[in-house]
């Protein structure tokens, strides 16, 4: 697995999955009524997203920008995670995932997320990103 390149390419696919599941008639709803706004801080490459839940949006962080809560890892380790090869809690615990604000709010957002693994992988292949599938 090579890896994304660019913050544009995290945004696209790490980013874009969320307004995949903003878009889903039974997800939409449920990621709404979560009422969380989080901040996904990549690294290498480097690239902020803002996924406002309630207003149903995806949008690049500014600075200062307050959040309910902030989750901070590499992008390799968010690829894997939407291919469902990382499990959250234990990412957690051995510091690959770093979390601030409130993680009880968040941790709701997992068994959500796992509907989303297949689109993930099928946008990944649709687009010609073998490169970027875990064990592909």
């Amino acid at each position: 697995m090579s890896g994304f390149t660019t913050s544009d390419e995290v945004r696209r696919y790490l980013g874009g999955i969320f307004e995949t599941a903003f878009a889903d008639a039974e997800l939409g709803p449920k990621l709404a009524a979560t009422g969380l706004v989080l901040k996904l801080a990549y690294t290498e490459p480097n690239a902020t997203i803002i996924i406002d839940a309630p207003r149903q949006q995806v949008r690049v962080a500014q600075d200062g920008e307050q959040t309910d809560a902030a989750m901070t890892m590499s992008s390799d380790t968010g690829n894997e995670y939407w291919q469902g090869k990382v499990n959250l809690t234990f990412a957690i615990a051995r510091g690959k995932v770093k979390v601030d604000g409130q993680v009880a709010k968040l941790l709701k957002l997992a068994p959500l997320s796992k509907k989303l693994f297949p689109v993930y992988v099928d946008r990944l292949r649709a687009d010609g990103r073998q490169d970027l599938i875990v064990g592909g």
